[in-house]
């Protein structure tokens, strides 16, 4: 089961990925199914438009992908390498106050983990993340992230 307390994840982001902390990335959700993070419209992530600027989004929407793929890993004890290789983004609306990242494909993401734990080629996987508006559930993004896993080499 995927797990990871909201002061966990906040040390975490300031470790290793201080820009999406400092952007205010959040999480929301995390089961072994649904992974939802949150990103609040603030000065930090602002664009001159009045909106959420896309690089936050973006942020926030790999985040939604990459916590669980890295959560498995480490509950595998696997030593695999990730990285995102392709990244498509819509902005179908502007994103102000709080908009909401959700990918409801985890159980693909554990797949190809676990495909990769047992092969010597690289396994990518396309995973979907929605932007949502939390107040009206209306999307204002959708994101395609592209993750590749490899199995380490033996030192």
């Amino acid at each position: 089961m995927l797990k990871i307390s909201s002061s966990r994840f906040a040390f975490f982001l300031w470790r290793y990925l201080p820009a999406a902390a400092w952007m205010g990335v959040r999480i929301e959700f995390l089961d072994d199914q649904v992974c939802t993070t949150r990103l609040r419209y603030s000065w930090f992530n602002r664009n001159p438009f009045g909106s959420t600027y896309f690089v936050a989004q973006s942020a926030a929407a790999e985040m939604a992908t990459g916590l669980p793929a890295y959560l498995t890993i480490r509950q595998r004890k696997a030593r695999l390498a990730m990285l995102v290789t392709d990244m498509d983004m819509s902005f179908l609306k502007q994103a102000k106050g709080v908009t909401y990242f959700r990918c409801d494909e985890i159980q693909k993401i554990v797949s190809a983990i676990r495909k990769a734990e047992i092969t010597d080629d690289p396994v990518s996987c396309k995973v979907a993340v929605q932007g949502l508006d939390a107040e009206t559930g209306d999307p204002v993004s959708a994101f395609t992230v592209i993750w590749r896993f490899r199995r380490r080499k033996q030192k």
